[in-house]
């Protein structure tokens, strides 16, 4: 009888637990929706080769299952198979989008050879983004409709980036050109494909522009070639919007100015979304105090303008449909002004589902809203899925309707509302928990302070401090709230924040609630400045008051970041461990399981290993486990060898290497670069190869801390990325030629000084040895001679065991004819061909002294130089190297064990392995 009754208690209790999710699901279904049909959409990542009518027929019959399982009332299979078919319908969505191409389409067109690419093309299109100076450029995005092949105009359909070089200052006739959105421009361009950097870690830029439907990178030599075709593409809608815009621009003209840029980029960036303005250093600042979003028109700025309209249109006593309705028009004329981001889209829709919700009297549920919303898009844009700023915003509301709601009305509301109503006998809490009774209590002991205190005094007393202890628990909610808000989204967003930018800011919790609040008022000043700007009196104190409410915004987030520990730079973490983190929360959320603070336990030990992941031994445990490696290519790592790596990476038109010794030592060589021109530097954005390339990369590997820091010459291909890598990592020693003085090589210094870094000049015949590896530099002498910075590059041999490699920067003839002077067995099995495989070195005496196996070019793809020059590559096929090109393999790995050697890239994977011994001639 016993065991009878203990089987009968187990299925009660899985029947209980079993209808308790039915009954969450039923409450809640667009949540199971969309979660399945964002599991659809990620599977297609996994799918290369597939049958489209196959996944529609499997489709059917699961929809056809489904139907039938619910007219029997089996609940439980019936939402199986139905969810498995919004899955299946998920990932024919993604499948349509990425593979259902049309014939005029820009992929397909340069993919069969029809739309030339790297040669001048004729070309018509519309400008969807206004141009922006980078450098000694404008930039726009265009959406091309036609160009010209063999006399014939043909039809095309996708986007592009379309840089167009500065008239040169010395032209007698300079041509400017400004494109706005909505122009329609002809002219003649050469384009290319985006191409990524092909590193592990390395961001895929190739895939974020194409899913902005940009396909194609130009350039314009000169605004010659450019006109803009009478009628352009605009519509009535497009025209206002355009208008708007430019009144808001020319508001903040006067602002404008060189010492104040920013405050009109802040401005800018805050009412119409426009950020082109914002240069590296305002960025870091928000984003080291964890505001970012602030600067970012989002949910918040619309959620904002959205209460202060339905306030204003109550006053005029309108109906609450019309007001509603007119509202919203005014939401999606603003999302059109700023551009159908993810975050403005998402605002939108919940608006416009909420305002159903009221329309036919159903109580709106948050959290459907947002993800019914987040239905809505990703139907319309299944890659949106795949995008940073969606996924951001989305967690962001959901933290805030899934965690901060639920804690604040369960927690902080009953401990502040009884406050908020003290002296009010009509208003009673009799609530039963614990936070309603320390509630009560902490209201009644006010009270009974209260009239201790005016117990000899008027009833004006009385009234006035029981008006302050209710202005303090409002105040109590409000601040509480924001903090609850903030900390709760912070842990769901953090571990994401990291896994992408690698940035982790402790102290955002509290600078969200200092900044968030300040940044409304900003954007409200920054309206009423574009609103009554040209009247007399009304607007120029409106723009000084946006200008000071601006530079106040500036200034406390300069403030908050420049605390120390308030922010950190982190390894990437494991995508499957973020993956499941946000997982785990969101089922503890949604299900309303107990022991919330499993889930938060595991996001918080994430964060902490990621922000000691600069501790070796943590770091090497965290390596070790988060790379599973392939036991039949990786026989040495598989035996607990010690390896030394040198690897190349893939930096475009530059120098990067990276050296990770048998010990765990980190040796960097040049950090690659982006030449901008001075002028323009501190003004605008740049893209910083130190940064988004080598900085990544480091990240990705774990590396605890840079032990040398090596720049071969100050050439910007080879020095452009040091600051970034100077101020992300720690290093130990920072190594140099200390021939020649620029200002290159002193901002670096600066930098050194700055962070206490030991320098220390490199001159031919100094050796190193860490562990088994020796290092001897042999190039260049104390008493050089030479002039030319490549010809001064420092080179470097490393030997350890049968394995040896010769680093030579960007040395030329000259310089290499100094090298062979020096004593010292110069011969490698590996050489580091010198600026990038110009046709100024590698002679052929080089190669007969230095003898290689292997030869790595380091080059950028369609580069202005057309490096390497076929006449190395001859000289080197002559010599019998084997040569090996960033340009085609991403990132070039040897790894040795001083007696056999694996040769691995990026692109193809394992080239090569075997014995050392064999390898040497």
């Amino acid at each position: 009888m016993r065991n009878n009754d203990d089987s009968e208690d187990f299925r009660s209790s899985t029947g209980n637990r079993k209808s308790s999710i039915l009954h969450r699901l039923s409450s809640r279904p667009a949540a199971a929706l969309t979660l399945s049909f964002c599991a659809g959409i990620a599977s297609s990542l996994l799918i290369r080769e597939y049958s489209f009518s196959g996944f529609v027929a499997a489709n059917a019959f699961l929809i056809c299952a489904a139907s039938l399982a619910l007219t029997r009332n089996r609940i439980t299979p019936a939402l199986a198979t139905g969810l498995a078919a919004i899955a299946i319908t998920g990932l024919l969505l993604s499948l349509a989008h990425r593979d259902g191409i049309s014939s005029t389409d820009l992929r397909r067109l340069f993919r069969k050879g029809i739309f030339p690419l790297a040669e001048p093309v004729m070309f018509e299109g519309c400008v969807i983004e206004e141009s922006h100076r980078q450098g000694e450029e404008s930039s726009s995005t265009i959406r091309l409709n036609a160009f010209l092949r063999k006399d014939q105009w043909l039809a095309c359909k996708g986007g592009g980036i379309l840089r167009i070089a500065e008239p040169d200052p010395g032209d007698s006739a300079p041509h400017p050109i400004s494109l706005e959105r909505g122009d329609r421009i002809r002219g003649w361009a050469t384009w290319n494909t985006p191409r990524n950097y092909h590193n592990p870690g390395s961001a895929d830029r190739a895939g974020q522009l194409a899913r902005r439907d940009i396909f194609l990178l130009g350039r314009v030599k000169s605004p010659r070639l450019l006109e803009k075709i009478p009628g352009g593409c605009s519509n009535p809608l497009m025209n206002q919007v355009k208008a708007v815009r430019a009144r808001v621009r020319s508001s903040l003209d006067p602002i404008a100015t060189a010492d104040k840029s920013q405050l009109a980029a802040v401005l800018a960036s805050l009412t119409i979304g426009e950020y082109s303005g914002l240069n590296n250093s305002t960025r870091e600042v928000f984003q080291n105090s964890g505001t970012y979003h602030v600067l970012v028109v989002s949910g918040l700025h619309v959620a904002w303008i959205a209460g202060l309209l339905l306030q204003i249109t109550r006053l005029f006593f309108i109906p609450e449909k019309i007001r509603y309705l007119s509202v919203a028009l005014a939401i999606f004329f603003y999302t059109c002004i700023v551009g159908f981001q993810a975050s403005i889209t998402r605002c939108l829709w919940m608006f416009l589902l909420y305002l159903a919700g009221r329309m036919i009297f159903r109580k709106a549920d948050p959290t459907n809203i947002l993800l019914a919303s987040a239905l809505i898009l990703l139907a319309a844009q299944p890659d949106w899925l795949f995008e940073t700023g969606f996924q951001l915003s989305f967690l962001s509301v959901m933290a805030i309707a899934m965690t901060a709601a639920p804690a604040i009305n369960g927690y902080l509301k009953p401990c502040c509302e009884p406050l908020m109503n003290s002296g009010n006998p009509d208003r009673l809490f009799l609530q039963p928990g614990r936070w309603h009774r320390y509630g009560r209590m902490l209201r009644t002991r006010s009270e009974i302070l209260v009239e201790a205190m005016t117990d000899s005094l008027p009833p004006t007393a009385s009234r006035i401090l029981l008006r302050i202890c209710r202005g303090m628990g409002g105040a109590g909610l409000a601040i509480g709230s924001m903090v609850i808000a903030s900390i709760s989204v912070q842990l769901w967003i953090e571990p994401l924040l990291a896994l992408n930018f690698n940035r982790m800011s402790w102290i955002s919790p509290l600078a969200n609630v200092i900044l968030v609040p300040l940044s409304s008022i900003v954007l409200a000043a920054g309206i009423a400045a574009s609103i009554f700007t040209g009247l007399p009196h009304i607007g120029p104190a409106c723009l000084q008051l946006a200008e000071w409410l601006a530079s106040f915004l500036l200034d406390s987030a300069e403030s908050i970041s420049g605390i120390s520990g308030a922010w950190q730079r982190c390894p990437t973490p494991a995508p499957a461990w973020v993956l499941s983190g946000i997982l785990i929360l969101f089922l503890w959320s949604f299900f309303k399981w107990r022991r919330f603070w499993i889930p938060c336990a595991y996001i918080i030990v994430l964060l902490a290993c990621l922000s000691h992941g600069s501790v070796p031994v943590l770091s090497a445990l965290f390596e070790k486990y988060r790379y599973v490696p392939d036991s039949k290519k990786e026989e040495m790592r598989k035996g607990g060898a010690h390896l030394l790596k040198i690897t190349f990476l893939d930096v475009g038109e530059g120098d990067s290497i990276v050296i990770h010794f048998p010990d765990g030592r980190f040796w960097i060589i040049d950090a690659g670069g982006l030449r901008l021109p001075p002028s323009h530097e501190g003004n605008a954005y740049s893209f910083d190869i130190g940064e988004a390339v080598v900085s990544r990369y480091l990240w990705h590997s774990w590396a605890p801390q840079i032990d040398r820091l090596i720049l071969t010459h100050t050439d910007q291909d080879h020095a452009g990325g040091m600051p970034a890598v100077l101020k992300n990592f720690r290093v130990s020693e920072f190594g140099y030629s200390g021939t020649g003085s620029d200002t290159i090589l002193a901002a670096i210094l600066s930098i050194v000084r700055e962070k206490r870094i030991a320098p220390k000049i490199l001159q031919a015949g100094m050796q190193d040895r860490i562990g088994a590896v020796n290092i001897r530099t042999h190039h260049p002498p104390a008493d050089s001679g030479l002039q030319s910075a490549n010809d001064n590059s420092i080179v470097l041999h490393f030997s350890f065991g049968y394995f040896s490699a010769l680093l030579t920067g960007d040395l030329e003839k000259a310089g290499e004819v100094k090298a062979l002077l020096q004593t010292g067995d110069l011969r490698s099995l590996l050489l580091k061909v010198a600026h990038h495989g110009s046709r100024s070195g590698t002679s052929d005496a080089f190669l007969d002294r230095v003898a290689p196996r292997w030869a790595v070019v380091s080059a950028g793809w369609n580069n202005p130089f057309s490096h390497p020059s076929p006449e190395v590559i001859a000289r080197l096929r002559k010599h019998g190297v084997q040569s090996l090109l960033t340009l085609n393999d991403g990132a070039i790995t040897f790894e040795t064990d001083g007696t056999r050697y694996a040769i691995k890239t990026h692109i193809r994977g394992i080239l090569e392995q075997g014995f050392l011994r064999q390898a040497i001639k």
